[in-house]
C-alpha cells in the first residue's frame, strides 16, 4: 500500500507564509520524548516558531519527585511557560500530553490560542481500560523493556517493521523513568476526560488515526463530540503515532486549524452538531446499564468513608452494628448465615443471634439505599447474604495487591508492587475492631506485611522506584512487628 505521504502534494496556502510568525508547543504522549517529532517539525517550522516540551522523567530534565499529580503536571507547564515568555501559543499534544493540554487550557486559557490533539485518550469502556493498563504496568515493570516495546510497538504504528522506527521508538521507552512513567499511567487512568473536554472554551482539532486499533476512529469521534468548538478528522494511513507515520497530512490539518482562527473565518464542515447532545444520552445510559446503576465506595484503611453512587453517606454506621457487618460482608462474600451468627454474636443463643441479624441487616440496607435508585445491594435469602453491584474497597484492594506481591517471582515487579503497597499504607491497621474474625484478617495481613518488608530490606536495590522511596516506613514497621 502506498502511503499517503507519497501522494499527498503538500503545499500550503500563500497566507499562511505572509502572517507573523506565531509559536507552537509540542507535547509527546506517555513513554516518549521530543526526539519524535522530527518528522513534523519540517513542515512547521516556516510557518511557526516551534517549542518542545518534555514530560516529567521523560527528558534531560531532573528527575521529578513522587508522587506526581495533574496539578503537579500543569504547575511545571505553566512555569515552563512563564519561563520562556510563552503566553499566546498553540498547543499540539499527543497522547497523554493531549491530556496536558486541555488541562493547560483550562488552567490559562487567555494564554492558549488553539488545541490540536492527536490521538487523544478519551472516551474508552472502563473493562478494556483497566486490563490494558494492567499489562502495560506488568511489561514497564520487567527486567528488559523489550518485552514491552515488542507488545505496544505494532499499535503505536504502521510502520512497526521498519528498523530506523524501531530503534526510535525503542531509545524513548529505554529511557524513560519507571517510577515517573507508571505514576503519569495513574494520571491517565484516574483523568475524566469526558469532563475535561466538556469544559473547554478553546477552538479544539482532535485527529486520530484509522488504523489505531486502541482509541480507533470510532472512540475518538465520541471524544471530539463532547468538545463545544471541537472537530474531527480521520488521518488515512496512520495508527496512534498519527505524526510519524503522516506527517504531511498532520500538519496539514493543525496549519489549516490554526488558520481558520488567524483569519477569522468559521469552517462548520467538521464542526459536533447538535445532535450530538442526543447520542451523550445514548452513551451515559449505556454506560449506566452497564454498571448496573450501583457504586459503592468504601474505605477502611485510613478513615472510614462510604459513597453511594457518589453521594457520601456520613451518618448511621456506628448503630446497630452496621460498620461491623459491612466489613463482614466484604470480607466474606459467601458465608452462610449459620457461620455469620457463630462470628457475630458467638455468645448469644441461637433464636437472638437470628433476631440481632435480621434488625442489623434491615438498618444496613435503609442505609445503602438511600441512594440507590431502587437496586438493591444487598441480596438476602434464607441461607446466604451477599453484597453485590460495582463494589470498591481499599481494604479489598491492599490484600488483592499483597497476594499478588507475594505470589510474585520477578523481583523488579515484587520491588515495585511493595513499594506502591507501602504509599498507601495507613499508620494503623483496621485499628477499633477487635472481633476475632477481624483480627484474624488483620495478624494475616501484617504477617504478609512482614514477610514483603524483610523481602525489600534484603532486595530493594532492584528497582529503580527505591531512588525516590524513603525506607524508613518499612524498617520501622519492622522493629514494631518484630
Amino acid at each position: 500500500m502506498r502511503l499517503i505521504n507519497d501522494i499527498f502534494d503538500y503545499e500550503p496556502p500563500s497566507s499562511w507564509l505572509e502572517r507573523p510568525k506565531q509559536t507552537v508547543v509540542l507535547i509527546h504522549g506517555l513513554g516518549l520524548n521530543s526526539n519524535l517529532w522530527e518528522t513534523l517539525t519540517p513542515y512547521l517550522y516556516d510557518l511557526y516558531y516551534v517549542v518542545t516540551y518534555d514530560l516529567p522523567g521523560h527528558g534531560n530534565e531532573h528527575v521529578h519527585p513522587l508522587p506526581i499529580t495533574w496539578p503537579d503536571i500543569c504547575d511545571q507547564f505553566v512555569s515552563f511557560l512563564d519561563k520562556n515568555r510563552l503566553n499566546n501559543v498553540h498547543l499540539i499534544g499527543h497522547g497523554l500530553g493531549a491530556n496536558l493540554a486541555v488541562k493547560a487550557a483550562l488552567r490559562v486559557p487567555l494564554r492558549i490560542q488553539s488545541l490540536s490533539l492527536l490521538s487523544l485518550p478519551g472516551f474508552i469502556p472502563s473493562e478494556y481500560l483497566k486490563q490494558g493498563i494492567e499489562d502495560r504496568i506488568k511489561l514497564m515493570l520487567s527486567s528488559d523493556r523489550t518485552s514491552f516495546i515488542t507488545h505496544i510497538l505494532p499499535s503505536l504504528t504502521v510502520q512497526h517493521e521498519s528498523n530506523e522506527i524501531r530503534s526510535r521508538i525503542s531509545q524513548a521507552y529505554q529511557n524513560v523513568h519507571t517510577g515517573n512513567y507508571l505514576k503519569l499511567l495513574q494520571l491517565f487512568r484516574d483523568n475524566d476526560t469526558i469532563a475535561d473536554l466538556k469544559s473547554l472554551n478553546t477552538p479544539t482539532i482532535l485527529l486520530g488515526g484509522e488504523q489505531d486499533p486502541v482509541y480507533t476512529p470510532v472512540l475518538s469521534a465520541i471524544s471530539a463530540s463532547y468538545i463545544p468548538q471541537g472537530r474531527f478528522q480521520v488521518i488515512p494511513g496512520a495508527a496512534n503515532l498519527v505524526f510519524l507515520d503522516q506527517p504531511k497530512w498532520t500538519a496539514y490539518w493543525v496549519c489549516k486549524h490554526i488558520d481558520t482562527l488567524s483569519s477569522n473565518t468559521i469552517d462548520t464542515e467538521n464542526m459536533m452538531p447538535d445532535t450530538t447532545i442526543s447520542l451523550h444520552k445514548v452513551i451515559q445510559s449505556g454506560q449506566h446499564l452497564l454498571h448496573n446503576a450501583q457504586e459503592l465506595n468504601i474505605q477502611f484503611l485510613h478513615s472510614f468513608r462510604i459513597c453511594v453512587n457518589g453521594v457520601e453517606l456520613p451518618t448511621g454506621w456506628n448503630k446497630r452494628f452496621a460498620k461491623q457487618l459491612l466489613l463482614y460482608l466484604l470480607l466474606f462474600p459467601n458465608a452462610t448465615r449459620q457461620q455469620m451468627y457463630d462470628d457475630l454474636w458467638p455468645n448469644y443463643e441461637l433464636k437472638k443471634a437470628q433476631n440481632y441479624l435480621r434488625v442489623c441487616l434491615n438498618h444496613l440496607k435503609s442505609l445503602l439505599e438511600q441512594y440507590s435508585e431502587e437496586n438493591e445491594f444487598l441480596r438476602i435469602d434464607r441461607e446466604h447474604v451477599t453484597l453485590q453491584g460495582n463494589i470498591r474497597c481499599d481494604l479489598l484492594d491492599l490484600i488483592h495487591n499483597l497476594k499478588q506481591a507475594m505470589a510474585e517471582q520477578n523481583k523488579e515487579v515484587k520491588a515495585a508492587s511493595i513499594l506502591q503497597i507501602w504509599e498507601n499504607l495507613p499508620h494503623h491497621l483496621l485499628s477499633g475492631y477487635v472481633d476475632d474474625w477481624i483480627l484474624g484478617t488483620r495478624d494475616k495481613i501484617e504477617w504478609q506485611l512482614t514477610a514483603l518488608a524483610h523481602w525489600m530490606n534484603k532486595n530493594g536495590d532492584v528497582s529503580d522506584m527505591a531512588v525516590n522511596f524513603n525506607y524508613v516506613a518499612i524498617r520501622n514497621f519492622l522493629l514494631e512487628h518484630e
